[in-house]
């Protein structure tokens, strides 16, 4: 049986190839960004671990917004154990990821540490 040729998006309608790929351009190009982001924060004289602590905070503030004002304030309900979850991975993320990264990158030039958090899973 041959697999389809385009990814599917909602019924009755595939993505095309230009769609994906720019796609994919649009995630290399902003999520690349992100460490251009650090080195100009870092650059500032804030401290890398505060500046990734507001960022996240920041960034968990709007998603939760908008989540509340489109879904439902309801859907924002969590057990312990998810917050727990949610705690640890988030507590790692900052720490050993971006706050690392955003500690490095008072020495390392931001292409430097793109190119070596890109290269991890190799």
């Amino acid at each position: 049986m041959a697999a389809p040729a385009a990814a599917p998006i909602t019924e009755g309608r595939t993505a095309s190839s230009a769609m994906i790929w720019s796609a994919l351009a649009i995630v290399y190009v902003v999520w690349g960004s992100t460490y251009l982001g650090i080195r100009v924060v870092v650059e500032a004289e804030m401290p890398p671990m505060l500046s990734m602590a507001a960022r996240f905070l920041v960034a968990g503030t709007l998603l939760a917004l908008i989540l509340g004002l489109k879904s439902g304030w309801r859907r924002l309900r969590i057990t312990r154990r998810e917050a727990f979850g949610a705690a640890v991975v988030g507590l790692l993320l900052l720490a050993f990821g971006n706050g690392a990264v955003a500690i490095a990158e008072q020495t390392v030039p931001s292409g430097l540490a793109a190119l070596l958090v890109a290269a991890t899973p190799l």
